[in-house]
C-alpha cells in the first residue's frame, strides 16, 4: 500500500511539473500579451509529431528533443507576426477566435500529413528500465522528465523574477508606450514571449510523447488541463501555474488510484471549489509572477 502511494505521488509530481511547463507558456502569453491562446494545445501536439518524425528519420531522441521545440517556435513566430500582432489592443474575442482557428488548422494539417494513427516516440536506451528507490522500482524515463521539467521551470522563474529580460518583459506588458519611447522594439519582445511559450509547449510534447500515445486528439485533452491549471493558479501568474500544475498532477494521480472513472470530476470539482473561494485563482494577478 505504501509503495503504491509513493508511486502515485512520484507520478503526480512528474505529471504536475510537465503540465506546469505547458501551462507556464500559456500563462506567460496571457500575462504579457493579454492573449488567450487556444492554439497552445495544438503547438504541444505539433511538438510531439515533429519529435516522432525526427526520432525516426535521424534515429535520435536527443535530436528530437532539441529540434522539435525549435520548429514549433518558428511556427509560433509566424502565427504571432503574421496574424496576432495586428490584433493587439482589440477585443480579446478576436484572439480567441483566431487561435482557435489555428488549433483546428494545425490538427487538420497533422491528420492530412501523418494520418490518424497513433505514433510513439522511442525512449533512448540510456533512459529505459527502472531505478530502485528503497522498495520502489520507478521508470528512469519518468524521473528524467521530472528533472528536466523542474530545472526548466526553475530557470524560467528565475529569468522572469531576477533577470533584466524579465524586467523588460514585465515593463513591455505594463507600459508599452514608455518602453517604446526608450528605443526598445516592443513588438520583438512580444514575439519572443509567444515563441518562448510555443517552444515550452513543443518541448513538453516531445517529453510526454515518449510515454504517451502521439495522436491527433492529444492537443485538445492537454489544452483543457492547461486551462484548468491557469484558472486555478490565477490568470497571468507564473507562480500560480507551477503550484496549480503540481496540485492537478497529484489530484490526477491519486484520483486514478482511488476512482479512475471520476478523475475528471475531481479536476473540475477542484476548480469549482477554488473559484468559489478565490474567484481570481490562488495567485490571481494580471502579471506573471
Amino acid at each position: 500500500m505504501v509503495e503504491t502511494f509513493l508511486r502515485a505521488t512520484l507520478l503526480g509530481v512528474q505529471l504536475g511539473m510537465t503540465l506546469a511547463l505547458i501551462a507556464a507558456g500559456l500563462t506567460l502569453i496571457f500575462g504579457m500579451l493579454d492573449v488567450i491562446n487556444f492554439a497552445h494545445g495544438a503547438l504541444y501536439m505539433l511538438g510531439a509529431y515533429f519529435g516522432a518524425v525526427i526520432a525516426v528519420e535521424l534515429g535520435s531522441f536527443w535530436l528530437a528533443l532539441l529540434l522539435a521545440p525549435l520548429l514549433v517556435g518558428l511556427i509560433g513566430a509566424a502565427i504571432e507576426v503574421l496574424s496576432l500582432r495586428p490584433l493587439y489592443g482589440r477585443n480579446p474575442l478576436y484572439h480567441i477566435l483566431l487561435t482557435f482557428g489555428f488549433a483546428i488548422m494545425i490538427q487538420g494539417a497533422i491528420v492530412q500529413i501523418w494520418g490518424g494513427q497513433a505514433r510513439r516516440i522511442a525512449q533512448p536506451d540510456l533512459l529505459t528500465g527502472t531505478l530502485s528507490i528503497g522498495s520502489l522500482n520507478y521508470p528512469i524515463y519518468r524521473l528524467f522528465v521530472l528533472v528536466v521539467s523542474t530545472v526548466l521551470i526553475a530557470a524560467v522563474w528565475l529569468a522572469i523574477d531576477r533577470s533584466n529580460l524579465g524586467i523588460l518583459m514585465r515593463a513591455s506588458a505594463h507600459d508599452t508606450e514608455m518602453v517604446d519611447a526608450l528605443g526598445i522594439d516592443v513588438s520583438k519582445v512580444f514575439t519572443s514571449v509567444f515563441v518562448f511559450g510555443a517552444v515550452l509547449a513543443g518541448l513538453a510534447g516531445v517529453l510526454l510523447g515518449a510515454s504517451r500515445s502521439v495522436n491527433p486528439g492529444m492537443g485538445m485533452g492537454i489544452i483543457i488541463e492547461a486551462f484548468v491549471i491557469v484558472v486555478i493558479g490565477g490568470l497571468g501568474s507564473f507562480r500560480g501555474a507551477v503550484y496549480a500544475g503540481l496540485l492537478i498532477g497529484l489530484v490526477t494521480a491519486y484520483g486514478a488510484l482511488i476512482a479512475p472513472t471520476l478523475t475528471d470530476l475531481f479536476l473540475f470539482g477542484l476548480m469549482a471549489v477554488v473559484l468559489m473561494i478565490k474567484p481570481n485563482g490562488l495567485f490571481g494577478t494580471t502579471e506573471a509572477a
